[in-house]
């Protein structure tokens, strides 16, 4: 029994990384391979990518059906994805751009497991490190598709760990980072700005933190953004109660804050969501509420919009929460260690980290099949079960030339399995007359975005097939290639 304690001390921790970026990195790649990806949110950023990697500017006809293309800094600021552009210079496909997200964001649980060890013990850290890992927000981010702040989520996990050292000169490296990586991440520095002044009362720290963080958010969606959109910033989506911008926001929770509470709580979706969240890591971020104040950004900006996709478990909204309520339960299991000394119960406190460390690895267990989260899907075989219209899905993949230069309208599952080009443009029916794509593919037995039911999407196929400007080069009532003329 001492060598496994010894054992699982020393190498637990890899396993555990090695384990979930091989089950990650498969799933990925899987869903990939069988057409379950999208042009948004896969290839929009891919398309971007790989003109980076050209050394070109990083253009999107996907994310408005336009040529030459929207700037994609203009839609979210993320120029610090930059460097896995050059990913595509070893393996020009998609795929790698999968793996390189799922093992960056496996390794984001290094920095909470080293504190978790030296604040509490090697036990309660490697179940903290299962419950980041099996985390529900971590699970839908992996599962959909590809995104700056999952790929990134190591740079808040690593801000986390030299924020509760104290070390600021490496925090602030952590954070100029995060201004880089998503325009709403200043708003998470933020509120550890708030945090170190409250909690650590680093009033000095935390003052400028707070400050150059919210004028980072004021001059990235004020300037910079727009800068490269030609227009305002877009992602400004309040509930029309409370206004249109962050200044409303402002008004409003000064002017009316009951208004305010009730929105942020209501319809019950949202305090559902917030305490499934908080209760995969067993509640015990509420043992410090403290510790919940750079939680607060995320949640004020999803919980506070009027659009319900936002107020789900599901999607990428979750995953920046990880390292922030891994952060929670460390300080409330030290909350906890404090209250039972004072209360002359200091003898509880070993039982109550070996409670801990199972309920952190039971609960997210439970969340996973309560709420049907991925990890049901990445441990059942069928998943991987290959179909017999795929090889038919493939051969009409390659009847399409892979030179940049031919432009593609795909339905959007098509997309990221053609995005190395110029001119790629999901399906809507304006495209064709439009911009007179090269190519043209649909297939009814595939996913769309925009949601087409089959019978729709057989008619739109139906009626494409007719377009007199085309060759069809392969139709059999489902799916359909064709090539344009001349």
């Amino acid at each position: 029994m001492a060598r496994v304690k010894i054992f699982a001390a020393k190498y637990g921790i890899w396993i555990l990384i090695i384990i979930f970026s091989l089950a990650y990195g498969v799933w990925s790649v899987n869903r990939q391979n069988r057409f379950q990806t999208d042009a948004v949110d896969l290839a929009i950023f891919d398309q971007p990518l790989w003109h980076y990697s050209r050394l070109e500017a990083p253009l999107s006809t996907i994310k408005y059906n336009t040529f030459p293309g929207a700037n994609i800094l203009g839609d979210h600021f993320h120029p610090l994805i930059i460097p896995l552009a050059f990913l595509y210079r070893i393996w020009n496909d998609v795929r790698i751009l999968l793996i390189a997200q799922d093992i960056l964001a496996v390794l984001s649980v290094l920095p909470i497991y080293l504190l978790a060890k030296k604040r509490v013990g090697w036990l309660f850290a490697l179940s903290l490190s299962f419950a980041y890992l099996a985390f529900i927000g971590f699970q839908t981010a992996i599962d959909y598709d590809f995104h700056e702040v999952t790929a990134g989520v190591g740079i808040v996990a690593w801000a986390v760990y030299f924020l509760m050292e104290e070390k600021f000169k490496p925090f602030y490296f952590f954070m100029i980072l995060g201004f880089l990586l998503k325009e709403d991440i200043p708003l998470i520095f933020a509120g550890f700005g708030l945090f170190a002044m409250l909690k650590q009362r680093r009033l000095k720290e935390g003052l400028f933190t707070l400050l150059v963080s919210l004028l980072a958010f004021f001059v990235i969606t004020g300037y910079t953004i727009p800068y490269f959109k030609h227009d305002s910033f877009g992602y400004e989506e309040l509930d029309p109660r409370i206004g249109k911008t962050t200044l409303d926001l402002v008004k409003r929770s000064v002017t009316d804050p009951l208004l305010v509470a009730n929105i942020f709580f209501l319809p019950p979706v949202k305090y559902k969501t917030m305490l499934n969240l908080i209760g995969s890591f067993s509640f015990l971020p509420f043992l410090d509420p403290l510790s919940l104040i750079p939680v607060l950004p995320n949640f004020v900006g999803r919980f506070l919009t009027g659009l319900p996709q936002r107020w789900l478990i599901r999607y990428q909204y979750n995953i920046v929460l990880t390292p922030l309520l891994a952060m929670g339960s460390i300080y409330g299991l030290a909350v906890l260690e404090k209250v039972l000394k004072r209360t002359g119960r200091s003898g509880w406190f070993p039982k109550s980290v070996y409670l801990f460390s199972g309920l952190l690895i039971l609960i997210p267990a439970v969340q996973t099949i309560r709420t049907n989260s991925p990890f049901l899907r990445i441990l059942n075989p069928a998943s991987y079960a290959p179909e017999p219209r795929f090889s038919l899905d493939y051969k009409l993949l390659s009847m399409i030339p892979s030179d940049p230069n031919v432009s593609v309208m795909a339905q959007s599952t098509f997309v990221p399995h053609l995005s190395h080009r110029h001119q790629i443009y999901r399906y809507e029916g304006w495209v064709v007359a439009a911009h007179k794509p090269d190519y043209i593919l649909m297939s009814a037995d595939e996913g769309s975005d925009p949601p087409y039911g089959r019978e729709v999407l057989l008619g739109i196929i139906k009626d494409l097939s007719k377009n007199p400007n085309y060759n069809i080069l392969y139709y059999d009532g489902v799916r359909l290639l064709m090539k344009k003329k001349g």
